[in-house]
């Protein structure tokens, strides 16, 4: 019998001591069937927050310097990072219903932000598939593409110097 996934979402609180927490929220029906889940939303709870402690960390280092600001390596770090507790939140049989909205609330960046990170890392699993010489922003031009030929095509001619801006790439992306 396959194990029913659960889903969850993580809301933001502030305790009576004026202390902000991230509490892992369930349905009712869930807690009524399934009592010993108490102690897993506790470790997930846990987990969530040394997830945001360490990308907060990520994000300093990204936005220190315009040039980290485009690093595509260091954006492909801080998404698998995201998507690495979005799959072992899975592997334990939940689903993270509202992750691009508390990932942008408790990061500060955009769900839009949060959904083309989880992107890059989905169609770029491996560190090695990331070239350092295309930046962020044309990564996310490329991420628009929904044809793996296609943005295979256009990274190709990135590296050949054939495609130099987002706008090069757009216009291409237009006569494709």
């Amino acid at each position: 019998m396959v194990k029913p996934i659960i889903p969850f979402v993580i809301n933001k609180i502030k305790d009576p001591d004026n202390v902000e927490r991230f509490r892992v929220v369930l349905s009712f029906e869930d807690i009524v069937h399934q009592p010993a889940l108490s102690r897993e939303m506790i470790e997930i709870q846990e987990a969530y927050t040394k997830l945001i402690e360490n990308c907060k960390v990520q994000i300093e280092k990204l936005e220190s310097n315009r040039k980290t600001r485009g690093d595509s390596l260091l954006k492909w770090g801080l998404a698998d990072t995201l998507y690495g507790f979005i799959l072992s939140v899975e592997n334990r049989g939940y689903y993270f219903a509202n992750f691009s909205k508390a990932l942008s609330r408790d990061l500060g960046i955009s769900v839009r932000q949060v959904n083309y990170l989880i992107e890059f890392v989905q169609t770029f699993p491996e560190k090695e598939q990331v070239r350092p010489e295309i930046s962020w922003d044309k990564y996310k031009e490329i991420l628009d593409i929904k044809n793996s030929r296609l943005q295979e095509i256009v990274i190709k001619k990135l590296l050949n110097g054939e495609l130099k801006t987002r706008e090069d790439i757009r216009k291409l992306k237009k006569e494709l």
